[in-house]
């Protein structure tokens, strides 16, 4: 009998902000216990809420065995790693001084704003450990902030937003990018209906499409890249990874439910355009004879499931200027698109800014933006740019054709 024993914990304490001041804050602490077990190609499953007791998950884990869910038995081989960061962000005590300071400092500088919604800070560690030895061990920690903004007298609930997250917090830095938003909001600009390069978060686009991506979809036909693994299918410029790297995924675990390790910390879907890999489970991975990706997920409780951490695209330039010299639109809300069976993506966009040459130059009225899925990843990929100043953030350009709502 073979065995995986899994621990979690993770702490949070979100602060609610309501016309710029923080009026009140949650504070959760979470543990949960797995244990797996593997006879005659099935496995059993135990898990609780709260410290976990081995002994004991282990013994419900094999009365789980009766149940005679089917499921291989390929435990990774022995290995000892782990990736600790258990530095603080901003220490618990001085976490609502702090953001206050930042929130008046933010007021300021945007006066024609009201601010509300969440300032988050959270710290997160997994243990895995196997009968085969292998023990890993991860903890990460981010800074999520999530402000809704008002125009006063608008009306509206509201009519922008100013967002970010990471593992550190440069105050000075997100004022300055902030405010630098504030002053775009308030010059309205128009464009022409037509083609243009599109600036917008990689992942807007690209969920849309991971159910593509599944490997039981993959393997029913039901994929629009059913029988292309292993082919060039998109774009040189684009390599698209799973990121488990909690140099860049911020609070991920480096390591899958299964104790899964990639190369780079980063499962990688497509490798400079050709299809690499698949989401799959050991199981699933098995079934249809193709190689495991190593981003499976799990609850507690359950059977290991189809997981997916978070987009990471190679990095194409060092700056938005360079990424799209001249005239681009950058996305900031766009809500309520959909994709076609087909692979047409087509969404409203709520929020945008004419840039030119990388500045922003003004506010857009709403739009819409369309692509096509292989076009999208292939002739209509620009590239993507990583932590540039003009958002903190990773982003991607893509030729789309916008209209005028």
């Amino acid at each position: 009998m073979k065995k995986e024993f899994i621990r979690t914990t993770g702490r949070s304490v979100t602060l609610n902000v309501t016309a710029g001041k923080i009026d009140s804050f949650r504070e959760i602490e979470k543990t949960t216990g797995t244990v797996r077990v593997y006879e005659n190609g099935c496995i059993g499953v135990a898990g609780c809420l709260g410290e976990p007791n081995e002994k004991e998950l282990t013994e419900k884990a094999k009365e789980a065995l009766a149940f005679a869910i089917p499921y291989p038995e390929k435990l990774e081989g022995a290995l000892e790693m782990q990736d600790i960061r258990n530095g603080e962000i901003i220490p618990v005590p001085k976490f609502i001084p702090t953001m206050q300071r930042f929130l008046d400092r933010l007021g300021e500088l945007c006066p024609n704003f009201a601010f509300s919604n969440k300032i988050s800070i959270s710290h997160n560690s997994t243990e895995y450990k196997s009968s085969n030895g292998r023990h890993l061990a991860s903890s990460g920690r981010k800074l999520s902030i999530e402000l809704l903004a008002q125009s006063r007298g608008s009306g509206n609930l509201f009519d922008t937003g100013f967002f970010w997250s990471g593992d550190s917090f440069d105050e000075e830095a997100l004022l300055k990018e902030f405010k630098r938003e504030y002053d775009a909001f308030f010059v309205p600009v128009d464009i022409e209906s037509g083609r243009y390069p599109v600036v917008i978060g990689a992942e807007t686009i690209l969920y849309r499409y991971f159910n593509h991506f599944v490997s039981d979809m993959y393997a029913a036909g039901a994929s629009l890249l059913s029988g292309m693994l292993g082919e060039k299918v998109f774009s040189d410029k684009l390599t698209l990874k799973d990121d488990m790297n909690p140099e860049t995924a911020h609070g991920e675990c480096f390591f899958d439910a299964e104790g899964c390790i990639a190369p780079d910390r980063r499962p990688a879907l497509i490798e400079n355009g050709v299809l690499k890999g698949l989401l799959t489970t050991k199981k699933s991975a098995d079934t249809y004879g193709i190689p495991n990706l190593g981003s499976a997920g799990a609850d507690y409780d359950g059977v290991p499931e189809t997981g997916f951490h978070g987009v990471y695209l190679t990095e194409t330039a060092k700056s938005i200027r360079e990424l799209v010299p001249g005239k681009a639109i950058l996305v900031m809300i766009a809500e309520g698109g959909d994709v076609t069976p087909g692979g047409h993506f087509a969404t409203p966009v709520q929020l945008s800014y004419l840039m030119e040459d990388g500045e922003l130059k003004g506010r857009l009225p709403e739009l819409n933006i369309s692509g096509d899925f292989f076009d999208l990843l292939g002739k209509d990929y620009i590239g993507t740019v990583h932590d540039d100043p003009l958002k903190g953030f990773d982003v991607s350009a893509f030729e789309m054709d916008v209209e005028k709502a």
